[in-house]
């Protein structure tokens, strides 16, 4: 038995009816659509959190690359180091 527990929520009539609406053309199941949908709420939250708490942790001199050169340059630059695929060894 896997370890959960029974939380009594209250929700809006209109948002029960939506959802029920929703999930009833994806055949899903309700129980885990609320608790993916909590789960990834939290993540971007969390996610929002730590990037107002590392604001303006790097001075310019952390980060000379970032001086001169554009930030939507900086970002394309680094998103193609992303698409690079590695050979990791194991």
């Amino acid at each position: 038995m896997d370890s959960t527990k029974i939380l009594h929520i209250r929700f809006p009539v209109e948002v029960v009816e939506q959802l029920s609406s929703f999930l009833k053309n994806y055949s899903a199941n309700r129980n885990r659509f609320i608790v993916e949908a909590v789960v990834e709420k939290m993540r971007r939250e969390m996610q929002v959190q730590a990037f107002k708490n590392t604001r303006g942790i790097l001075a310019a001199e952390d980060a000379p690359e970032w001086v001169n050169n554009p930030g939507a340059d900086w970002v394309k630059k680094l998103r193609s180091k992303e698409r690079t695929v590695h050979s990791w060894s194991t």
